[in-house]
């Protein structure tokens, strides 16, 4: 496939084989494929996984494969319409599988109505299963919806869904991918709170991933809020996102550290389950991917302000 130089504002130009688009759906399909993987190791933590608990479990990787096949159509066989229509399938599933797995941890943390005048606790959010994490599926399924929409008139809010629709949006392709990014910062940011809040906070590394989080999610939801981007501004989002993909490299290798043995013993798998969650800082790495594709062919506002590397 030809190559064709795209501008990727505030850093400088890269030739790449495929769009926007065909990159953030790829990351979808991953990103699918690895939260069926931390799901399933969340869910061990019970020692079984019941039936209701197995469905995020299997739909991650059918999800994911499936939306490589869409992919494979979609870039090889030039089948648009076909492939788009199966990643909008996909992608209502995934919106659905998120918000009814939300809705079920929120069940287990708000107190029983057996109990007379019982109130919502802080103990009730941290010790019960993550309230924000099923939100996880949600948010890639609305990255993937958003993907197969062609900017048919590049910022300006006007989309295609290919061989059906073409319609108008308040806002422009790029800056709904920000909103995605910067709604979806936000949540990581809360589950690591909620998830650290377990510990105490006792140990001040723990506050790392909160108030890096908080930042990250505060520059992309600027980013989101204003219509006209510079090349500095881009400049500036990019390293926050390699700042926020490092972070999580970072976190995956101490929660994995956390499970490992003591020097002379032996490894033992129990310790990865009920341990710290070993790939849940990777949603940040995720996120902080999602927010440099999206500078991908992205709109600057004054050449002049732009910044190359």
């Amino acid at each position: 496939m030809a190559q064709a130089a795209t501008q990727i504002p505030g850093i400088g130009t890269l030739n790449l084989p495929v769009t926007r688009n065909d990159l953030l759906l790829l990351l979808v399909a991953f990103t699918q494929i690895g939260l069926g993987f931390e799901t399933g190791l969340a869910h061990l933590i019970s020692g079984s996984i019941k039936p209701g608990e197995a469905i995020p479990v299997i739909f991650g990787p059918v999800a994911g494969v499936t939306l490589l096949v869409a992919i494979y159509l979609r870039i090889r066989r030039h089948r648009i319409t076909l492939s788009s229509l199966i990643v909008i399938g996909v992608a209502l599933a995934s919106i659905a599988v998120g918000v009814i797995g939300s809705a079920f941890h929120w069940a287990r943390a708000v107190p029983p109505s057996q109990i007379a005048e019982a109130a919502l606790q802080w103990d009730w959010l941290i010790y019960a299963p993550p309230v924000a994490g099923p939100l996880a599926f949600a948010g890639i399924g609305l990255m993937a919806f958003l993907s197969v929409l062609e900017d048919t008139k590049p910022e300006t809010g006007k989309l295609t869904l290919p061989g059906v629709a073409t319609f108008q949006t308040p806002l422009s392709q790029t800056r709904q991918y920000l909103w995605l990014v910067a709604l979806g910062m936000f949540a990581a940011t809360l589950s690591a709170f909620l998830d650290h809040g377990r510990t105490h906070f006792e140990d001040p590394a723990v506050w790392i991933p909160v108030v890096l989080g908080l930042y990250g999610s505060i520059v992309a939801l600027l980013m989101a809020l204003y219509e006209r981007h510079s090349g500095a501004d881009w400049f500036i989002f990019f390293w926050v996102m390699v700042l926020m993909a490092l972070m999580g490299i970072l976190g995956l290798g101490l929660h994995f550290n956390t499970s490992l043995p003591e020097t002379g013993e032996t490894i033992v798998i129990e310790r990865f389950i009920r341990g710290a969650p070993i790939m849940a800082p990777m949603l940040f790495a995720i996120i902080g991917s999602y927010g440099i594709f999206t500078m991908i062919g992205a709109d600057v506002d004054s050449d002049d302000a732009t910044v190359d590397s």
